[in-house]
């Protein structure tokens, strides 16, 4: 929270972390761009319930399913950037390499839970496919969001694979 909004970003040394932080940066992107839709379709519903009496059919459902995907899609850039909120209470006092060490170990917490929420959210897409389960009002399939999910999740894995062992190394990039 204390480096400005204009710092400059500088992608990693290592060819891996670069293909990284560039696949979490156009996730970012494109959650970005999920929201502005989202956006445009609240807008427009608001509108139209200020014209016509009645919203767009199903909006909140494309929200959910919208936000929740743009969510996902944003937590791969959060972990590259280190930029996940930190509560370094406990550890204000601490050597920079044991501080190290332990933001290493948290990034591997980080992609431990996100290995788990992607297997998980593979077998949940599957079974929402087979289960035919779909939104109330749109018929909107939801596995399609799940299935859209999966990829972030598992980008975030690979960023906080490297994001720990960056930390592990002594390289704090970017």
């Amino acid at each position: 929270m204390s480096e400005p909004l204009w710092q400059h970003l500088l992608a990693p040394k290592d060819p891996c972390g670069r293909v990284l932080f560039h696949l979490c940066r156009g996730f970012a992107i494109v959650g970005g761009l999920v929201l502005m839709m989202i956006t445009v379709m609240s807008v427009a519903s608001t509108a139209s319930r200020a014209v016509t009496g009645r919203p767009l059919l199903g909006d909140f459902e494309l929200v959910q399913l919208g936000c929740a995907v743009a969510v996902a899609a944003f937590l791969p850039w959060g972990q590259m950037r280190r930029s996940h909120v930190l509560v370094d209470f406990f550890t204000i006092g601490v050597t920079l390499n044991t501080r190290r060490v332990l933001d290493g170990i948290g990034a591997l917490l980080v992609a431990g839970c996100a290995a788990l929420i992607a297997w998980r959210m593979m077998i949940g897409t599957v079974d929402l496919k087979n289960s035919s389960e779909s939104s109330m009002l749109l018929g909107v399939p939801i596995w399609y969001a799940y299935a859209l999910m999966v990829p972030s999740f598992m980008l975030l894995t690979l960023a906080g694979l490297h994001t720990a062992w960056s930390e592990f190394r002594g390289v704090r990039q970017p």
